[in-house]
């Protein structure tokens, strides 16, 4: 049975009033790969979506059952076990965050979170 992991080991690599950028090295083992698919595992648009909103939480202290809208979600390419992704969170307005998911793979997400 294998052990597995439910998040990506992160480094911080800044982190201001209105930025965070994160470095997330995807692991073999994560959860979320599981039956997604099993020949050729991807990590789940919702578990991106999840990291993102869990990150807001945390570095920038949102409350987030606000949420009211996830505008322009857009993914691009696809995230394997072992990727090195960059998370890039920043405030557009006091309710209004973008996010971008980017690696030496090319562009894997991107989008708007809006709160109440």
């Amino acid at each position: 049975m294998t052990d597995f992991v439910y998040q990506a080991e992160l480094e911080l690599i800044e982190h201001s009033s209105n930025r965070v950028e994160l470095n997330l090295t995807i692991p073999e083992n994560l959860y979320y790969f599981q039956g997604h698919f099993s020949e050729a595992p991807i990590l789940p648009g919702v578990t991106q979506l999840d990291w993102v909103m869990n990150y807001l939480a945390q570095y920038f202290a949102i409350d987030i059952s606000t949420l009211v809208s996830v505008d322009a979600l857009k993914f691009q390419h696809i995230v394997r076990p072992g990727y090195q992704v960059n998370l890039t969170l920043e405030k557009i307005k006091p309710n209004k965050y973008s996010f971008s998911y980017l690696s030496d793979h090319g562009q894997h997400a991107s989008g708007k979170v809006v709160f109440a």
